[in-house]
């Protein structure tokens, strides 16, 4: 039977090879993820030039900088062809980092050939198969759209030259105020043979009636919700 690294790391679960989520964890309730996993603090990656003076990095943490807030202008949607008093209403500006995802492999040992068979397995290596981009940040507003953290999964063909967008992560779509992590699940084989791979961060605050925005990490790993046992 093939085996691979993974297989034998998910197997130690009983052993704690696996983060789980407890009552102190800050992952949704249920949450168990698998090594090997890519990390990276927020303060780690690469500023766009488009945030100067408007960031600060403090410890893991990427945010506004004291009274800084988004720029913002107003776009004229397709309906003002018609209409021109239709415009869609004011587009605000990020304040944006960039983490190079390091390419992380499985190692899939070699399958001898069977008893008076011919031909086995050769060992290899393959691109791990992460499912879940998993954000730490503090969204100050909840739901509420003054305030946002957004992240995305992106691919670069070095082929092409093209990008393309794997995952998004909004933290809007949470209630949550406090600082804790939660996760983003994809599908994508995963290819660095032919393929980089970066995590974008954006911070959105439109006013100074909220605080600042706040994102401390991301990381991509396999991982799955535990059954419900009746």
């Amino acid at each position: 039977m093939k085996t691979t690294v993974r297989n034998t790391l998910m197997a130690l679960l009983a052993a704690g090879a696996v983060v789980t989520a407890t009552s102190a964890s800050a992952l949704p309730q249920g949450w168990g993820d698998y090594l090997p996993a890519w990390t990276a603090t927020a303060s780690s990656c690469s500023v766009d030039v488009s945030s100067s003076g408007k960031y600060e990095f403090a410890g893991t943490q990427f945010r506004y900088l004291g009274g800084n807030v988004s720029n913002s202008c107003l776009v004229v949607s397709g309906a003002a062809i018609i209409n021109p008093g239709v415009i869609a209403g004011p587009v605000y500006q990020p304040i944006t980092v960039r983490c190079n995802v390091t390419p992380i492999y499985d190692y899939v040992p070699a399958v001898p050939a069977p008893v008076g068979g011919f031909v086995g397995q050769p060992a290899y290596w393959k691109s791990a198969d992460w499912n879940t981009l998993i954000v730490g940040y503090k969204d100050t507003d909840g739901i509420s759209t003054k305030a946002q953290v957004s992240v995305s999964l992106r691919k670069l063909s070095r082929a092409t030259l093209t990008e393309s967008t794997i995952a998004v992560f909004n933290s809007n779509n949470s209630a949550s105020v406090a600082a804790n992590e939660d996760i983003k699940q994809f599908s994508h084989a995963f290819d660095f043979q032919n393929n980089e791979y970066y995590v974008e961060i954006n911070l959105i605050r439109k006013d100074t009636t909220v605080a600042t925005p706040v994102a401390y990490s991301v990381r991509l790993a396999k991982g799955e919700f535990a059954p419900i046992i009746h």
